[in-house]
Formats: C-alpha cells, sequence, structure tokens
C-alpha cells in the first residue's frame, strides 16, 4: 500500500468522530485525485505483484512455476515424448534382435562342430585301408588294389 493509503487507514481506525471521519475520507479522495476505487485496488494489485519474487518457496512447492513453463512449451514437451517413446521402443526392438542373433550363432557353431564331426567320419571311412578291408569281409574278390602304377598317355595337339 501506499504511504497515502496508509495515513488515511490510521487515521480512520484511531476513532474519531462521524464527522471527523466524512472529512478525513474527503481528504482522501481528494489527495488521490478523481482515480476510482478500482483503479486503486489495481495499483495496489499490481504494488503487490511487483514485490513478490518470481519464484517464491509457495510458488515452487505448489508447482506454478512447473506448470506456467510446461503452458509456454508444450509443443517441445510432446516432442521430447514422442521421441522418448520411439528410443525405447527401438531399444526393445534391437534387444529382441540381438537375442535372437545370439541364439543363431550359437546354432551355427552346434551346427558346424556337427558338419566336422561327420566330415572327419566319413573320411576315415573312404581310406583306400578301411576300403579293401570292407571289400575284403564282404567276399568280394573283383576289386584289387593294382600293382602296376597308371600309365601316362600323352596326347599332342
Amino acid at each position: 500500500m501506499s504511504d497515502e493509503n496508509k495515513d488515511i487507514e490510521l487515521q480512520v481506525t484511531q476513532g474519531e468522530q462521524p464527522e471527523q471521519h466524512e472529512d478525513i475520507v474527503q481528504e482522501g479522495l481528494e489527495k488521490l485525485g478523481n482515480k476510482t476505487l478500482e483503479d486503486v485496488i489495481q495499483r495496489e494489485a499490481k504494488e503487490e505483484q511487483d514485490t513478490s519474487s518470481p519464484f517464491s518457496i509457495s510458488k515452487t512447492l505448489g508447482g506454478a512455476i512447473v506448470a506456467q513453463a510446461v503452458q509456454k512449451q508444450i509443443g517441445l514437451v510432446l516432442l521430447i515424448s514422442a521421441f522418448l517413446i520411439i528410443y525405447i521402443s527401438n531399444r526393445y526392438v534391437c534387444q529382441k534382435k540381438m537375442v535372437e542373433i545370439s541364439k543363431m550363432e550359437k546354432k551355427m557353431e552346434q551346427t558346424k562342430y556337427k558338419s566336422t564331426v561327420y566330415s572327419s567320419m566319413l573320411t576315415e571311412e573312404s581310406r583306400e585301408s578301411n576300403i579293401m578291408d570292407l571289400l575284403k569281409s564282404y567276399g568280394d574278390t573283383t576289386l584289387q588294389v593294382p600293382n602296376d602304377p597308371p600309365y601316362l598317355i600323352r596326347v599332342e595337339e
């Protein structure tokens, strides 16, 4: 409140006579000029708002500051929220694919081991000595190991 209004209030509250009260009110109105009561109230409200800090404890705990910031930046908040949802969903999909890749790598490794084992078994069974032993055990005498080395035939062109 301004000093003029305080003076008027002090004089009114000190218990003066009604006639003096009217004189004081008239004197106060003359000091205020032609301003209406609404103008005075608006001026006092502005002064009160100006004196209060924008970051008071009650505003902070009440959430007024955060609410104002969110209202001003609602588009940005929505955009960031959309990006966060996309980021989280992409990460989830990536993790699922990594697990699937890991399972496939293990399966491929097992298949390689089986392939190596079968290849070594086939190599062992297809050796000349093993085939000859197998033929002898069946009693087949038509196939024999040649005693003479192979002949080379050269063709000139």
